[in-house]
């Protein structure tokens, strides 16, 4: 017996009533999330090695150059949020398929704002899931389309989807 299977239980509990299923979707405040990226990590320890080594000397133009690479890095953590917030997606009810065969899902994702870059979806859990990507234009729309296998027969629900953004300098990735 797993001791921490009552904890998972009340986190996929907590987390199924915050993120219901549904075909339609839309991206907001509550429901992105962000980290950093291993390159992000990569360049948060560099700033802090630089901000050492500038303490250390006592250089000037050190300081300048660690907080202003630390603001691109902040920039760059909005861009990142912004490019999915706002976002609505739209799942149509996919073709009936035989066991074996791929399910084909088509999502269309909505934009109300300016141009989004480098959008991708795939089958969360899924160890070999391909990521799907997109870029949508401002004030419209793009279909995207993804394969995942259908498995045993019978009446099965739709695998949970993650939409994912690194965009735009790779050091953050929201979901």
């Amino acid at each position: 017996v797993n001791p921490f299977s009552p904890v998972r239980r009340r986190w996929r509990a907590w987390w199924d009533a915050r993120h219901p299923q549904r075909d339609t979707h839309l991206m907001g405040q509550h429901n992105i999330y962000i980290l950093p990226s291993r390159p992000g990590l990569a360049f948060c320890a560099t700033l802090a090695l630089l901000l050492l080594a500038s303490i250390n000397d006592q250089l000037s133009l050190g300081y300048m150059l660690t907080f202003l690479l630390a603001g691109a890095g902040l920039a760059s953590m909005h861009g990142t949020h912004g490019n999915l917030r706002g976002l609505s997606l739209d799942l149509k009810a996919p073709a009936p398929v035989f066991a074996g065969e791929d399910v084909q899902l088509e999502l269309r994702l909505h934009n109300s704002s300016g141009a989004r870059f480098g959008i991708g979806v795939h089958v969360l859990g899924s160890p070999d899931a391909e990521i799907a990507w997109t870029d949508v234009p401002a004030q419209g729309h793009a279909l995207l389309q993804m394969r995942f296998p259908a498995g045993s027969r019978g009446l099965r629900s739709l695998p949970t989807l993650q939409i994912v953004s690194r965009f735009p300098l790779g050091l953050f990735r929201a979901w």
